[in-house]
């Protein structure tokens, strides 16, 4: 029988001992590479970066098209990813079924003298005349918008358009194209866009001097979350549209990028090249969109998850 017994250990090797793995749990690898080195152990079994990875074009990574959008100084080009809810998410095609139903009067209560002036419209409104507005910035006010995600109803559809600015110099376009199709819409409809969205595209439109048809919107503009805090503040944590997402739409999302997180990734697109978290971007923004939907739907028949 074999007896296996400690080793007895020296203090100096212990302390050795310590700091290699201390570097280890940092993933600290060529500390401890340096480690080993120093003291004649071999370092080929140290985990090795494979080095960055090639860039991921726009393309592969949100397959889309060039658009060219007239503006008054001419027509300037941005980026249009362009798809319907069917090709993103078969299963959730009931919720433009929904949306159209409730848009046409299905089971909509709403007291018309406590409701917003906005919410009025919205409940007059055919489901093809609604458009969905959510931003994606470089951060505060004053900042760039490189993304305009819009989303309306039309064919049996809930379709999403997001125009996205490759670079710093197509603000202008993604704007231009945000005052193309709100000329044919007859109710916006927002998250916080009273106060943020529309307040910013007023603020870029007026250094890009282009006019975008936002007072014309203005009194029938439905912000959901004044109307979310009107219905829940108190019953839920908060009310910010992914809290209500996952109460109201039992929606999680996983691996989603944080708002937070947002400007940096798109400058570091900008500067590198590399597209693969401009998909991750999108799919937030579309998500927040899609929310809104059903959101609105919430708000417009009355119905209060919360009870």
């Amino acid at each position: 029988m074999v007896e296996y017994r400690a080793m007895a250990m020296s203090e100096s090797r212990r302390k050795k001992l310590e700091l290699l793995t201390r570097s280890l749990v940092r993933r600290d690898f060529a500390s401890a590479g340096e480690l080993l080195a120093r003291h004649g152990h071999s370092a080929v079994n140290i985990p090795r970066s494979s080095g960055p990875a090639e860039p991921l074009e726009l393309a592969a990574a949100c397959p889309g098209e060039m658009a060219t959008i007239d503006l008054p100084a001419g027509p300037a080009n941005c980026y249009l990813v362009r798809r319907r809810l069917d090709q993103i998410a078969g299963e959730d095609v009931a919720i433009a079924r929904q949306y159209a139903s409730v848009l046409r009067g299905a089971g909509q209560r709403l007291d018309e003298l406590e409701a917003s002036v906005g919410l009025c419209h919205a409940a007059n409104a055919a489901p093809e005349d609604v458009l969905f507005l959510d931003t994606e910035t470089c951060g505060l006010a004053g900042n760039m918008i490189f993304l305009m995600g819009l989303m309306f109803y039309t064919e049996g559809q809930l379709v999403f358009e997001q125009y996205l600015a490759r670079d710093y110099s197509e603000e202008a376009a993604v704007l231009g194209a945000f005052a193309a199709r709100a000329a044919s819409a007859g109710v916006l409809v927002s998250f916080n866009g009273k106060a943020f969205d529309t307040n910013l595209m007023r603020e870029r439109a007026a250094f890009h001097r282009l006019e975008l048809g936002l007072d014309a919107l203005d009194r029938r503009h439905v912000d959901l979350l004044h109307e979310s805090r009107k219905r829940w503040r108190g019953k839920l944590p908060n009310c910010r549209l992914q809290t209500l997402e996952r109460h109201f739409c039992s929606r999680v999302r996983v691996g989603d990028i944080p708002g937070a997180a947002i400007p940096d990734a798109y400058h570091r697109f900008v500067h590198s090249g590399d597209a693969r978290q401009m998909k991750d971007i999108l799919h937030h923004n579309l998500l927040d969109l899609l929310t809104m939907a059903q959101i609105l739907c919430l708000v417009l028949t009355g119905a209060d998850p919360t009870a």
